[in-house]
């Protein structure tokens, strides 16, 4: 009776686990997705804005000029930047002599990878009169604090890693295209 009794409970067991295998009534696995198992409901839609993903806000109204880029020259150094109405700014900075056949500026485009050819590309924070960003190193951040003054921006501009300060101004430097009449 006990061998009896043990034959049945291993066959069932048996039984349950082919079961639950999700295979087919003729042995192959099912592919996936298509076991035998109870509707599952579809996923709730994404939110327009993932978590983790930047939300741009406008810069209209700002005072800031969008037909060109502000810029700022010192120690043999150009440092450019362009501000997007949509709400970033891309940064360059590096060696440009007039005449050079590449223009740093044509690197600030608005989608702009930021780490690309020494580019930075930063969501703008705008706030009463003032403008906030920071840019982003290998060794740390660069944070700018500003406003716009007239045909200029001026930045605190502050070194997290090395704890640096300086106050710069960027003057406005119109798109080529758009002197011509």
């Amino acid at each position: 009776m006990k061998i009896r009794a043990s034959i049945i409970l291993i066959s069932v067991g048996l039984i349950a686990l082919a079961a639950c295998t999700g295979n087919n009534p003729d042995g192959t696995p099912a592919p996936v997705g298509q076991a035998d198992t109870l509707a599952q409901p579809a996923p709730p839609p994404a939110p327009a804005a993932a978590e983790g993903m930047v939300q741009l806000h406008s810069l209209a109204g700002s005072g800031l000029k969008f037909n060109g880029t502000y810029g700022h020259r010192a120690g043999g150094i150009q440092y450019y930047m362009r501000f997007h109405e949509r709400g970033n700014v891309v940064l360059i900075a590096g060696r440009q002599e007039p005449g050079d056949t590449v223009d740093l500026r044509s690197f600030l485009g608005q989608n702009a990878k930021s780490g690309e050819n020494n580019v930075h590309n930063a969501p703008v924070t705008w706030r009463n009169d003032s403008l906030f960003f920071t840019t982003m190193a290998t060794r740390g951040a660069i944070t700018y604090a500003g406003a716009v003054e007239g045909d200029s921006v001026r930045f605190l501009k502050e070194s997290k890693i090395t704890g640096k300060k300086a106050r710069i101004a960027y003057g406005f430097i119109p798109d080529p295209e758009m002197l011509t009449p």
